[in-house]
């Protein structure tokens, strides 16, 4: 028994060290042959880019947030381009990871892609995540970490389970998620409370996770509090992040809206993903029957008078 768990251990051992390699060698030797960074970056819509438009309000070309890809219905400003050619989103620069190896995710190999930034440049998984001309987010083929329930009631306590692989050489560190929720759909996340019942937008703040010791997995179920001012099945961008430094700690109110001050604040190690979800609407509840007043007495009278025809009846019949 101690055998098998020993050989297990060393096979961890060497899956960690290919993750390594892979992402702190491979992955910035191919970028850096293009003249490029490497970032792990998120895939919402956002208005801020590196495609400028001098006829646009935000010096760049519009992405929609809802309806996702438009046509054009409320204008996504998420912080999501690290490097953006026109002014940064107010809510600060695109959140990014840089180029350490743990991430978020079901299998033990690295399950998330580097990319130069999140609209243009290198990507290694192919197309960036975002194309703003064509008014198409959510292209990043990583985001698998993050399980949401199928319905987002408001103001109801609900879980959100996340999973992933955390790689170290020495003790298992303690890591930290975060989320960010659209809950008012305006766009971006940073409108704080929006029901009195409910998380902010802000909805996990820093929730502590550490790695088994052995495999390097790790998996939490967090509480999340809902807010849907107009309907329980309207669709929200939500942001999840894996960051090796507690993000409340950080200087600068950009981490409240889920962005960053400047991309060198970007956490060294973890991931970003964006989920664009569509919650099913809660089944109605279930009418009560309350009969209306003087509908016993009503239905007692008709019965009676049942009885009596009855009685009647057989009567004859004798």
């Amino acid at each position: 028994m101690k055998i098998n768990m020993l050989c297990e251990a060393r096979a961890w051992r060497l899956l960690w060290l290919v993750a390594l390699l892979t992402g702190l060698l491979i992955l910035p030797a191919v970028a850096a042959a293009q003249n490029d960074d490497v970032l792990d970056c998120g895939d919402a819509p956002s208005s801020y880019n590196s495609f400028p438009d001098a006829t646009s309000p935000t010096g760049s070309v519009l992405m929609t947030a809802y309806p996702k890809g438009g046509p054009l219905g409320v204008r996504a400003n998420f912080p999501v381009v690290v490097f953006p050619t026109a002014p940064a989103s107010p809510d600060g620069f695109g959140m990014c990871h840089l180029g350490g190896p743990s991430f978020m995710g079901p299998v033990p190999m690295p399950s998330k892609s580097f990319e130069n930034d999140a609209d243009n440049g290198f990507d290694a998984d192919g197309p960036n995540n975002i194309n703003p001309p064509t008014d198409t987010p959510d292209r990043d083929g990583h985001d698998d970490g993050v399980t949401f329930p199928a319905q987002l009631p408001s103001c109801s306590s609900v879980e959100i389970f996340v999973e992933g692989y955390i790689y170290f050489a020495a003790a298992p560190p303690e890591y930290y998620i975060d989320a960010w929720f659209d809950w008012d759909r305006d766009g971006d996340w940073n409108d704080g409370m929006v029901c009195g019942c409910a998380d902010n937008e802000w909805a996990i703040q820093d929730y502590p996770v550490t790695p088994n010791a052995a495999t390097g997995y790790f998996s939490a179920s967090i509480p999340v509090v809902p807010c849907n001012p107009v309907s329980d099945g309207a669709p929200v961008w939500v942001r999840v992040t894996l960051s090796d430094m507690e993000l409340t700690q950080q200087a600068g109110d950009e981490w409240a809206a889920g962005g960053v001050p400047f991309w060198e604040a970007c956490p060294l190690n973890g991931e970003t993903e964006d989920y664009y979800l569509r919650p099913e609407a809660p089944p109605p509840p279930e009418e009560e029957f309350v009969p209306e007043p003087g509908t016993a007495l009503l239905l007692a009278g008709g019965l009676a008078g049942l009885c009596g025809y009855a009685r009647l009846r057989s009567r004859r019949m004798e």
